[in-house]
């Protein structure tokens, strides 16, 4: 339209007072769409805002409703039972329901990402198969002064033959009630919604991608995960006001779900009485994953045990939506309140000095290592060792700084490893790793240097199939 306007003026072909009212239109115009601009700019930074914990998480909490994660459970239900196999890992049902869940994060604004993977794992009737799958990751960033993760997670994968009502659909619409909601504020610390697939294989999915924070040594410093929160039993007297935390990884993490079921702000929305318990026999979740791996979590779970898991009758009939609802809730609360916790004023820990032990020992004998370092702050610091042999040590500590931590390990097998360590503070902020020298297995060194001397030997260990019917002729 400028390149008109010109043409026109160049041309004599229009009045100034045209031109004049014109270019005042424009102007108006403009001005117009900058303040709306910046309105909406100001409504955006400032929606939602509140002054407290107290005011932001019930806030949060009312508008978590039952229709929401009805609406969420219908979705998914609704996928699974449009194939043969539900969601299976791996299955067209389960690239659906991943897509869904994806344009969900999408249309929140959520930075989404994909985390691919490819395990081994088992399947009925206890085959063992490679799965290729992924899990999902929405992203609510916090402030750019704080570099703490905090995750709520659930997996979207199912058995073979089941609507998946409880199991685990009620999971997974918790986590997208939650993004819904919490998307609507702003937090001091990043909040991951997280969605794996693979749990019903043997945690595939959630062991990749705690692996990969685990390697990558990304401050994840609390997770909830939800797995089969959607039942409770009629012939239980107040079976819906109990709910159950298994294998708690962090003790930190279950005082404040008793808290916050117990304070009489939240508790309307809520209205739970907490069960912890340590033995988790028979309710192994992805949470697990996330222990074996250092990180604090906590798996909150219904209290009574639902018969209906990875049947034809697991439906929303045999569901408590209501019960569902306030789990949601409960995991929304815990995870808004440590995304609310203030940012300190703290750095990492410095990477070790250095990894020493031994650089030849004999396998089956326990060896020692050593690390150091120092925090900026003067906070008190962990250790946890990777001892290259896909195992690695618990935090050890706390420590010091600049005190020596001691770690001990036996090797099993022949072979060269790296022992790396690194360090966390006191607040869950980590170092990056710091490698050992590759430390060698003896009778390994040995047999390598008889093999170097005599190369017959090594004649013998390539071609030995070639040579083993020679001595039956």
């Amino acid at each position: 339209m400028l390149f008109l306007l010109l043409y026109l003026i160049g041309v004599g072909k229009i009045r100034k007072e045209i031109i004049l009212i014109f270019v005042i239109l424009c102007l108006i115009s403009s001005s117009l769409t900058v303040s709306g601009l910046k309105i909406n700019l100001k409504q955006n930074s400032n929606k939602n805002l509140f002054s407290s914990e107290e005011d932001i998480i019930p806030d949060i909490l009312q508008q978590i409703t039952e229709e929401m994660i009805l609406d969420y459970i219908q979705d998914l239900v609704a996928i699974a039972e449009k194939y043969e196999v539900s969601r299976l890992t791996g299955t067209e049902g389960c690239e659906e329901a991943a897509d869904y869940i994806i344009n969900e994060f999408l249309g929140l604004g959520l930075k989404t990402k994909l985390h691919d993977w490819a395990e081994i794992g088992l399947i009925i009737p206890y085959k063992h198969l490679l799965f290729v799958s992924e899990n999902i990751e929405g992203t609510l960033s916090g402030k750019q002064d704080s570099n703490q993760i905090i995750v709520i997670m659930a997996h979207y994968d199912t058995t073979a033959i089941t609507p998946s009502a409880d199991d685990n659909s009620a999971g997974v619409a918790a986590v997208l009630s939650a993004a819904k909601i919490l998307s609507q504020y702003e937090f001091n610390h990043e909040i991951r919604f997280l969605l794996v697939s693979g749990e019903e294989e043997g945690l595939l999915g959630s062991t990749a991608y705690a692996k990969n924070s685990y390697q990558t040594c990304e401050s994840i410093v609390n997770v909830i995960n939800l797995d089969m929160i959607g039942y409770s039993s009629p012939e239980i007297e107040d079976d819906e006001y109990k709910v159950r935390i298994y294998e708690t990884c962090s003790d930190k993490i279950t005082n404040t779900i008793i808290n916050i079921c117990s304070n009489p702000d939240y508790s309307p929305f809520i209205n739970f009485e907490v069960t912890a318990s340590d033995d988790d026999t028979g309710h192994v979740s992805d949470q697990r994953s996330f222990c074996n791996y250092g990180f604090d979590t906590a798996f909150i779970h219904e209290y009574t045990w639902n018969d209906n898991k990875d049947t034809g009758t697991d439906t929303i009939e045999n569901m408590d939506v209501n019960y569902a609802t306030r789990v949601a809730r409960l995991a929304a609360a815990v995870i808004a309140k440590y995304a609310l916790d203030p940012i300190l004023d703290n750095n990492a820990p410095t990477p070790p000095k250095y990894v020493q032990g031994p650089e030849i020992f004999k396998i089956n004998e326990e060896q020692t290592f050593t690390t150091t370092t120092i925090d900026p702050d003067g906070d008190e610091i962990f250790y946890m060792f990777d001892w290259g042999d896909d195992t690695h040590s618990n935090w050890l500590g706390p420590y010091n700084s600049n005190e020596i931590c001691q770690a001990t390990h036996i090797w099993q097998e022949s072979g060269e490893y790296i022992v790396k360590a690194k360090a966390k503070d006191s607040n869950g902020i980590q170092s990056s790793w710091v490698n050992s020298p590759k430390n060698k297995n003896f009778e390994r060194i040995i047999f390598q240097k008889i093999i170097a001397k005599y190369p017959f030997f090594n004649y013998l260990l390539k071609n030995w199939l070639k040579i083993l019917p020679c001595f039956y002729t």
